[in-house]
């Protein structure tokens, strides 16, 4: 499928080596994967976006002293069911996403030249609710962990954001999976933390790029209402046309995690194989066949 030098992603990697192959890898794949995702995550995508929205719209209204009353059960109500609606929706999506993209990395590892989108597609169909199941768990695990005194959930995210990644390429359960990312990650915390930080920090320069239009505006609106010597009030900012610039920018911000999900198989890959040497042996075992073959 792709001329290039085939990447091994069964080795150990440092964390440079890990952040390259991560872009090398999209630089020759993510039209594929792109191909692949519109199939697959066109639907959650859109559920995404417009849950950003409708989020961005009600809670400018907090904002407001004449908007929406913390006291006022009604709007109390339509502000905690736009969180939900957001938090559902972004699980939805970001499940499916990682299931796409790890699906095609197997397919990949597999045999580069027989990528099959619709084999892709199908895999991704039937493990959907095991991955929807593992992304709810996963962040009220790491939600809770958040809320009892913030390092906990620090201490949770980082081994359950190789869950998705163990489900591909291991499989089992749900509690399997999350147990086996608590088994991975044992000695390899603050390497991985480190890792994972890094990749954040990348993702949230680059998608800061793609706010600048509704930075641009917010900031127009402001010097325009201070010009006028008018007060500009919080949530007057937050008209149609920011919500609309704002859902743009998240929208090219939820496709960047396409790199989150990419790094994630290096990630564990090189967990796994510093722990069982995988990877190693296959070579091994491969070379011995090879000379089989020959003799």
């Amino acid at each position: 499928m792709n001329a290039s030098k085939k990447i091994n992603f069964r080795q150990k990697r440092e964390l440079g080596d890990i952040i390259n192959d991560t872009f090398s890898f999209l630089r020759n794949h993510a039209k594929a994967i792109m191909t692949v995702l519109v199939k697959t995550a066109t639907i959650p995508f859109l559920l995404a976006l417009v849950a950003t929205g409708y989020y961005t719209q009600v809670s400018s209204k907090i904002f407001n002293p004449g908007g929406y009353s913390p006291y006022d059960i009604g709007d109390t109500g339509t502000i905690f069911i736009a969180m939900l609606f957001l938090f559902i929706t972004m699980i939805l999506f970001y499940a499916v996403l990682f299931s796409t993209v790890l699906h095609y990395i197997k397919a990949y590892i597999r045999d580069e030249n027989a990528i099959d989108v619709y084999e892709i597609k199908n895999q991704v169909s039937e493990n959907f609710m095991k991955f929807l199941g593992l992304g709810i768990l996963s962040s009220l695990m790491v939600g809770f962990g958040f809320m009892l005194c913030f390092l906990p959930g620090i201490y949770f995210y980082v081994p359950l954001s190789l869950v998705f990644a163990i489900m591909v390429f291991e499989g089992g359960s749900t509690t399997d999976v999350i147990s086996k990312s608590f088994e991975l990650i044992k000695g390899h915390w603050w390497v991985t933390f480190g890792t994972l930080l890094v990749v954040g920090v990348l993702v949230s320069l680059i998608g800061l790029i793609f706010s600048v239009p509704a930075m641009i505006y917010t900031f127009s609106k402001g010097f325009v209402a201070a010009s006028e010597s008018s007060y500009l009030d919080t949530a007057d900012s937050i008209d149609w046309i920011y919500v609309g610039l704002n859902t743009l920018s998240s929208a090219a911000q939820y496709i960047l995690y396409t790199i989150t999900a990419v790094a994630s198989a290096f990630i564990y890959f090189n967990l796994h194989e510093r722990k069982y040497n995988t990877g190693a042996l296959e070579e091994i075992n491969t070379i011995g066949k090879d000379h089989h073959l020959e003799d």
